[in-house]
């Protein structure tokens, strides 16, 4: 049984569901050099099946696994949400994709994890101990991280979009690419990090250490850019190994091409058709039809009722956006971060959502049918009233997602996590369930692998 982890700029959940292709494409090919190549060698090694036993912790939603000693375990995909895991001892672990979400990790050790899309949304790691971790493309949006040490840690193209890391220990963290608007670091120590191409708009930075810190074209909170250069290179993986290849129809395909691809991210200050793409930017109803905003940065934006269709927008950053009433249709949001984002009343028709990092969005009475949704995460997302019929949500993190009046006839769920979600009726028959995590934390139709 395959399961999700998240990847974020995004979060990234990564499962290798096989579905036709819509057109004929490429495979992509991910080198030992490439960021995503660990996660993709340690998914093939197997990972932490549901129900199992590991180091006598059962991984399942809702566990108590408080000071459990797992130093060292395997725990890659462990679907570990709302979970009592205060005191764990897991130093060295592998954790790759692992989701913790709204789970309890108050003075865990988590000292030298390999947990590359490791997936902490709303999660407390109040005090833990991440020194050396290896968090490259974590979904760590909106998690409470007060007094934790990064020490040292990668954080590469992590989202940590309004997370609370005041007085974090952040010395020589790699967090190029990181994704932290809104985020709280007061009193954090971030001397020695690297934070090129990081995007740190709105960013509260009041008393925080930043002597030695490295910069190269990132965005500081004001919203202006610092150090503005071509040159900035994120890491090179060290990994060794095959060249994998991904075809066209697996879920992170889309993200993979874009991150393998050699697409360059679209600088802030760039106009389109009279709109400006950057932080805090404002258009309402622009037009922006089937632009290329590849990696664009529109935390805060405020773009109600613009058009959007057909628009590349992957491995952008959406959060804390306004973007009411926005027409998506067949636009490519794959990798994209919209935390917070309100996107009520907008239109998703047949949009490419997977791997987007849509924590606590709302989507209130979006149109998101034949939407493109698979290893989505969606933690405590408001999608009251949103039209999901037919939509793919396979591997989705619905966690606490409120789909209360939502239409989900035809919906494709298998291996999505559910769990605690809000529903107004029972789902519809022709609803597609396979190792699907329900509201309460059963799984309905439990299966070794499910069918495409």
């Amino acid at each position: 049984m395959k399961r999700p982890a998240l990847l974020i700029v995004c979060a990234l959940v990564l499962a290798l569901t096989a579905v036709p292709a819509a057109a004929k494409q490429a495979p992509v090919k991910v080198t030992p050099e490439d960021a995503l190549y660990p996660v993709l060698l340690a998914y093939h090694e197997g990972s932490a099946e549901p129900g199992s036993t590991v180091g006598g912790c059962l991984i399942a939603p809702l566990t108590d696994c408080h000071a459990a000693k797992l130093d060292g375990k395997n725990l890659t995909g462990a679907i570990l949400p709302s979970s009592n895991l205060n005191g764990l001892h897991a130093r060295g672990a592998e954790m790759v994709g692992a989701i913790v979400s709204l789970s309890q990790l108050r003075g865990a050790d988590l000292r030298k994890i390999n947990a590359p899309t490791l997936v902490t949304a709303y999660a407390n790691l109040e005090r833990a101990n991440l020194s050396g971790a290896a968090l490259t493309l974590g979904g760590l949006a909106k998690m409470k991280a007060r007094g934790a040490s990064f020490r040292g840690a990668n954080l590469h193209a992590a989202d940590l979009s309004g997370a609370d890391l005041r007085g974090a220990d952040l010395r020589k963290a790699q967090l190029s690419g990181a994704l932290a608007a809104g985020t709280d670091l007061r009193g954090a120590d971030l001397r020695g990090a690297d934070l090129a191409l990081a995007d740190l708009h709105k960013a509260d930075l009041r008393g925080a250490r930043l002597a030695g810190a490295k910069y190269c074209s990132t965005i500081m909170p004001s919203g202006r850019v610092h150090a503005r250069s071509a040159k900035c290179r994120p890491p090179v993986s060290h990994g060794h190994g095959p060249t994998i290849e991904i075809p066209p129809e697996a879920d992170l395909y889309t993200v993979l091409k874009a991150t393998t691809g050699g697409a360059h991210a679209k600088p802030p200050g760039t106009r389109v058709r009279g709109c400006l793409i950057g932080p805090s930017a404002v258009c309402p109803g622009g037009d922006i039809r089937g632009a290329n905003l590849h990696a664009a940065f529109l935390s805060y934006a405020r773009f109600p009722g613009a058009d959007f269709r057909r628009s590349h927008l992957d491995l952008g950053n959406l959060s804390f956006a306004n973007l009411r009433g926005t027409r998506f249709q067949r636009a490519v949001l794959a990798g994209a971060a919209g935390v917070e984002t309100d996107f009520t009343n907008s239109s998703m028709i047949g949009a490419n959502l997977t791997l987007a990092d849509f924590v606590g969005a709302t989507l209130v009475r979006a149109d998101l049918r034949r939407a493109d949704v698979r290893s989505a995460n969606l933690t405590r997302a408001d999608l009251r009233r949103a039209d999901l019929r037919r939509a793919r949500l396979g591997s989705a993190a619905l966690v606490g997602a409120d789909l209360r009046g939502a239409a989900l006839a035809g919906a494709e769920l298998s291996e999505a996590i559910l769990l605690g979600a809000k529903l107004s009726a029972p789902l519809p028959a022709n609803v597609k369930l396979c190792n699907t995590v329900m509201p309460d934390g059963s799984v309905a139709n439990p299966a070794a692998q499910c069918e495409p």
